[in-house]
């Protein structure tokens, strides 16, 4: 009996510790949550294309996708801003489009949805989404 309770107090210990060692992991970003309105106003307010990124810390996924999303960013930082939305810290934001898998993409062009992809995407295939809304018209 006595060696029950010394294993259930080290398994206790345990999950303890890795959950708090993780939760600074999960949380590193010291930003607070984006509400559903300030998020509102950001997709209205930008002068540029705008990339949502629905992602999560633990997501295996997202981790793939991040470099990716980094080269395209730099490529296009003129006239594409992508707006990173973290699914656990910004619940109100994940719950509004109803994310149930990651990673999302949502593509806004003036304000005006164009696009949605869910899971993977290879750097060619979201540059070439991306694309047609960076041509300047004026250029021509």
């Amino acid at each position: 009996m006595k060696w029950k309770v010394i294993f259930g107090l080290i398994a206790v210990s345990v999950l303890l510790f890795y959950s708090f060692s993780n939760y600074s992991e999960l949380h590193q970003d010291d930003e607070k949550p984006i509400t559903l309105l300030e998020f509102n106003k950001k997709i209205k307010e930008s002068e540029k294309i705008v990339l949502v990124y629905f992602h999560a810390s633990w997501c295996t996924v997202c981790k793939k996708v991040k470099p990716v999303l980094a080269e395209l960013e730099n490529e296009f930082s003129e006239k594409v801003e992508v707006f990173r939305i973290d699914t656990d810290r910004d619940k109100e934001v994940a719950h509004e489009f109803d994310i149930h898998a990651l990673p999302v993409m949502m593509l806004y062009n003036h304000a005006n949805r164009e696009w949605i992809h869910v899971g993977i995407i290879s750097k060619g295939d979201l540059k070439q989404k991306i694309v047609p809304y960076t041509w300047d018209k004026k250029s021509k």
